[in-house]
């Protein structure tokens, strides 16, 4: 009786166990300075491979912003794995133009693409672009 009760309590530990997630570490981003269609604000910077690859995920509001900053205009793709946001995200060229402004769904784990080399990414609450007026071929200047 005794085994069975202890196995019953084991059972019941390690199930309770798995099912409760590690917190995700806190990341801390760098802040950046933006200027785009006479609006200026900051957001957050993601400026290394790591901050990269973490984006927003596990955040919980993309009021902040963030601005994904290669170090040389490529193909990107963005991804909304563990990321539980609805957003848009303006692709950037080397010249700082937008050249596309897209929507992200939260959770989407397909690769959305930069129709060309960019430069950066600018992702921004859902609308936010919108609701600004700010369109393809607006520039955008940054300041660390």
């Amino acid at each position: 009786m005794k085994n069975r009760i202890l196995a019953l309590f084991l059972s019941v530990f390690v199930v309770s166990a798995c099912a409760t997630p590690e917190p995700e570490p806190s990341v801390s981003f760098p802040q950046a300075t933006i200027q785009i269609a006479g609006i200026e604000r900051q957001v957050q910077l993601a400026d290394t491979p790591q901050l990269r690859e973490r984006g927003l995920m596990f955040q919980q509001s993309a009021e902040a912003g963030m601005l994904l900053l290669y170090p040389e205009p490529r193909l990107i793709s963005l991804w909304m794995r563990n990321t539980d946001l609805a957003l848009d995200v303006a692709f950037i060229d080397p010249q700082w133009r937008i050249i596309a402004i897209k929507q992200l769904h939260p959770l989407d784990e397909t690769p959305l693409p930069a129709p060309s080399a960019a430069l950066a990414a600018l992702e921004m609450p859902r609308g936010w672009f919108a609701e600004r007026n700010i369109q393809v071929g607006d520039k955008l200047t940054l300041r660390r």
